[in-house]
């Protein structure tokens, strides 16, 4: 994306959704406003520095099922430490915290590096991203959603060795929320851009890549949910990650249940509260996201005068981003039939003006007419 004072980047001629490629050559930040450039060819001239959309998505795949395998495999090193009535030595729990905490890292940075590829993120601003607020917020959902999903199975572990059977429930939730609902189907609904519903190239959102999504949301010139439609779409980026979030809200409140439920049927166990701890500070912040941007949506409905149940009513003015349509009322505006044979006119004259009526072009007004 070309800065002021910095050079310019070429658009691949084609993608264009109008207007004549040859005279768009060059693709400015002081004229991109004003263009109508399509999703698809904004994602993949973004993504050109990263290989492409294609390689992109691949690439945010590959760290989203990346994570989930190593969520799986560090409990299973470090098996004894999730024993019910564990007691190992300091250094043993503290090259466990290093571990975990080295994991967590190494995740968030691949994150950061592909917003780095991305170009939307220079090599020397890493450490601003503590600074800057537009980082803030995402990074530490980012952090809160990693130890949630990790102590969740660690919890399954513990309860199992604890011998409680509410380990079969924790599994159950995390089978038909994670498994299910996130690897599986959030993972087909990102390939086919939720079945096409969503702007084309902005599936990868579904993966909830929070530092990739706020990158993306804050280098769009352009609303992608914007349609030449009179209504709005049925499926938006809002509304997706909407859903998202109160994916993960309702997950974290059956986990955090359950576990607050095995501490008080068997003993208060250290790790069981820091899992409690993350599920509820995560919930809270999901929750939280979601419900500041319902109100934003409402108050900038507000703001634009929309009043839903009315736009159909007579002499309401619909309109959208390329053309405007004006419902007048519904009066008769072609003349009767007797008083066309009126003031003495011939059969001939009135059989001739029938048919240049009927030939004519018809207009809102006439088809409002005949209804």
């Amino acid at each position: 994306l070309a800065q002021e004072g910095g050079p310019t980047v070429g658009m691949p001629v084609g993608h264009w959704s109008g207007g004549d490629a040859r005279a768009r050559e060059v693709w400015d930040g002081s004229l991109v406003v004003s263009r109508d450039v399509s999703p698809e060819a904004f994602m993949e001239e973004l993504c050109t520095a990263a290989g492409g959309y294609g390689r992109f998505f691949r690439t945010l795949m590959l760290h989203y099922y990346g994570w989930w395998a190593a969520v799986v495999a560090v409990p299973a090193i470090f098996f004894d430490h999730h024993r019910c009535e564990v007691k190992l030595p300091y250094y043993a729990w503290i090259l466990y915290t290093a571990t975990l905490f080295g994991m967590l890292a190494m995740a968030v940075l691949l994150e950061l590096s592909m917003v780095q590829r991305l170009g939307l993120l220079q090599p020397g601003e890493i450490m601003s991203i503590f600074a800057e607020k537009r980082w803030r917020v995402p990074l530490l959902g980012t952090v809160l959603w990693k130890l949630d999903s990790y102590t969740d199975v660690v919890f399954i572990v513990i309860a199992r060795d604890c011998g409680s059977s509410l380990w079969w429930a924790s599994l159950a939730t995390f089978v038909f929320g994670v498994i299910f609902g996130q690897l599986l189907f959030n993972t087909c609904f990102a390939c086919t851009d939720c079945d096409h519903e969503l702007p084309s190239s902005f599936g990868f959102v579904l993966f909830d890549f929070k530092l990739v999504n706020a990158a993306v949301k804050h280098v769009l010139h352009f609303d992608p949910d914007a349609s030449n439609l009179p209504v709005a779409r049925p499926v938006t980026l809002r509304t997706v990650s909407h859903l998202i979030g109160a994916e993960k809200v309702v997950g974290d409140i059956a986990q955090v249940s359950i576990q607050i439920l095995f501490l008080h049927s068997m003993f208060p166990h250290g790790f069981v509260i820091f899992s409690i701890l993350c599920g509820s500070l995560h919930g809270i912040l999901s929750l939280g996201l979601v419900i500041r941007e319902c109100v934003e949506d409402e108050v900038v409905a507000q703001a634009r005068g929309l009043q839903m149940g009315t736009a159909l009513l007579p002499g309401t003015q619909l309109t959208s981003s390329s053309y405007s349509v004006q419902l007048d009322a519904l009066t008769p505006a072609c003349p009767s039939r007797p008083s066309e044979f009126a003031r003495g006119s011939s059969p001939a004259e009135s059989t001739r003006l029938m048919a240049d009526r009927d030939s004519a072009p018809v207009s809102y007004k006439d088809m409002a007419g005949l209804l």
